[in-house]
Formats: structure tokens, C-alpha cells, sequence
């Protein structure tokens, strides 16, 4: 089917010919179908250096030619993952962060790879996803995982933060919509002298997990009644939650995470955590800012 564009009724995707790449296209793809989005793909072209000569424009030329290639492939393995999804293109010659950021603004998703054309990792990460993690207008995908598993379950990191309730509601959303369960996961670990005095008093960790976890299934409890049909599991955990939450998502078809400035710096990089699973997870990865920075973001722009 083709489905005309309304409000954020799109899903784009970044293009930049490598492998990775090609593995977002297909998931895209395949959010778009499942969504009843049109598909949109985006390739910036790499601007020629400023010292450049290319009097005849055969070195621009040629590489809109390349890309030209890199998206007719695209649409091809668009078309066999999900057939019948509309399908949109964009290449302009410049910054693919600014332009995907700019394409966020209109878009219900935007989605990327984990790597880049030259094959390093973190390249796109470093250079794309961190900058649209902190500056998109809307949620954010990272495609993880040479093999991601589409009947696992959707994992989300709780946290007690205020806006850690958008992060939830989404993630019952992403499983509602699959059609598959929720595993919360809840990591805490006290300070050293903290953990310390309560050992000498007598404090047993056990007890205090299970308050935290009467705690967040309150607040999971307030997003599934929105959403009745999902099943959730909760696991309340010691450790680092960046950890946590890559050994949870082992098998998943999708990790969803909140992100925010680091170092209180807002709208420039994600945090620790999410920026950890960012580079380790083993399934694509949905990065949820809060709705407050998001409408700062729109008022910038």
C-alpha cells in the first residue's frame, strides 16, 4: 500500500552505502509497513574540500552517480522486505547529521546504522547517532545486531526520573504493536559508604529490591492500562544499568532507552547510559528524548 504523508506519518532513513546501512533500510522498511508509514530515504553526499578543482564537475558528477546507485539499491531491498510501502528519497550534498536532523522534524522515526561506509565501528555512531540522539526531533533508532531477532521481546530501562514515564509508554507501545512481551529492567547499585552502614544495622538488599520493584510496577502498572494486551516482566537488579540492560536485551527485537545531555549539557550528547548500550547492545536500540527537550528543540529550529 501507499500511504500519503500526514504529520509525522514518515519514517526515514540514513543511507551511506555501507552494510550496516543497508541493514537499517531493512528494518525501516519494515517499521514503516508495520506502522502504515511511508519510507523515507536520505543520503547526504560528501562535499567536495574547499581546495578542490572540479572545473568540468565530473568529481561531483560522480558521486551523485554513486549515490543514485546506493539508493536505487535501497529501494530494491526496501521493496523486498516490505512490499507495497511508499518510498521517498532525498540527496543533498552536505552534513548527513544536520540533514537527518532537519528530516526529524517531519518524521515519526529516524533510523541509522551502527556503522559506518569504511567499516569502523562507531563511525556513524560517533559522527551521526550521537549528534541525533541529543538534537533530533523525534525518537531515534539505532540498528544493532547482524541479526536482529523480530519475535523477542521489547526491553526498557526504568529509571525514577519524571521522564522516564514517556520512555515507558513508548516501550509498551513498540511491544503492543509487535505483538510480543516487555521486560522492565530496574538497575541500582547504593553507594560504597552507603552500602556499608546499612550492612552494619543490619539492612538486607533483598527487602529493598523488593520495595523498588512494588515501586516501578506501580508506574508500569499506570502505562499498561493504556495498553491491557502486554504482558510485562520486571527484573530489579545490582549493577551498572548500562550493563544491565545489554545482558537483558540478549535475544530482544528491541531495546528503548531515555536520552539526555550528559554532564547536564542538554541537546549535545546522550548520557552514559545510553551511549553505552549504544555501542554494546546486541539489538537495535530506540533512544526516547524527553518531550520538554524536544519542544525546545522545535522552538530552536
Amino acid at each position: 500500500m501507499t500511504v500519503l504523508i500526514g504529520h509525522r506519518n514518515t519514517v526515514v532513513v540514513g543511507l551511506d552505502g555501507s552494510e550496516s546501512a543497508r541493514g537499517a533500510v531493512r528494518w525501516a522498511a519494515g517499521e514503516a509497513a508495520r506502522r502504515g508509514a511511508c519510507l523515507r530515504i536520505v543520503h547526504a553526499e560528501l562535499p567536495l574540500p574547499m581546495d578542490a578543482l572540479d572545473l568540468s564537475g565530473s568529481a561531483r558528477r560522480a558521486l551523485h552517480d554513486e549515490a543514485v546507485r546506493w539508493v536505487e539499491s535501497a529501494i530494491e531491498t526496501a521493496g523486498e522486505t516490505a512490499p507495497g510501502v511508499g518510498v521517498q528519497v532525498r540527496i543533498q550534498v552536505g552534513s548527513a547529521a544536520a540533514l537527518l536532523e532537519r528530516e526529524s522534524g517531519s518524521a515519526a522515526l529516524v533510523v541509522v546504522g551502527s556503522r559506518g561506509l569504511g567499516g569502523f565501528a562507531g563511525l556513524v555512531l560517533g559522527s551521526v547517532a550521537v549528534t541525533l540522539s541529543g538534537r533530533a526531533l523525534c525518537p531515534v533508532v539505532v540498528v544493532r545486531g547482524d541479526d536482529p531477532t523480530p519475535d523477542g521481546p521489547v526491553v526498557v530501562g526504568v529509571n525514577g526520573g519524571p521522564e522516564n514515564r514517556h520512555v515507558l509508554d513508548r516501550a509498551f507501545e513498540e511491544a503492543e504493536v509487535r505483538g510480543t512481551r516487555l521486560v522492565a529492567v530496574h538497575a541500582w547499585q547504593p553507594p560504597l559508604r552507603t552500602a556499608r552502614i546499612a550492612e552494619s544495622v543490619g539492612i538486607v538488599w533483598s527487602e529493598l529490591d523488593t520495595v523498588r520493584e512494588a515501586l516501578i510496577s506501580q508506574r508500569l502498572d499506570a502505562c499498561g492500562d493504556r495498553h491491557p494486551g502486554v504482558e510485562v516482566t520486571v527484573h530489579v537488579v545490582h549493577g551498572s544499568a548500562a550493563r544491565r540492560l545489554v545482558e537483558h536485551s540478549a535475544g530482544a527485537c528491541l531495546l528503548v532507552v531515555g536520552a539526555r545531555g550528559a554532564s547536564g549539557i542538554r541537546g549535545v550528547v546522550p548520557g552514559s547510559t545510553s551511549q553505552a548500550v549504544l555501542r554494546h547492545a546486541p539489538c537495535p536500540v530506540l533512544l526516547i528524548r524527553p518531550l520538554a527537550e524536544q519542544a525546545e528543540r522545535a522552538q530552536q529550529s
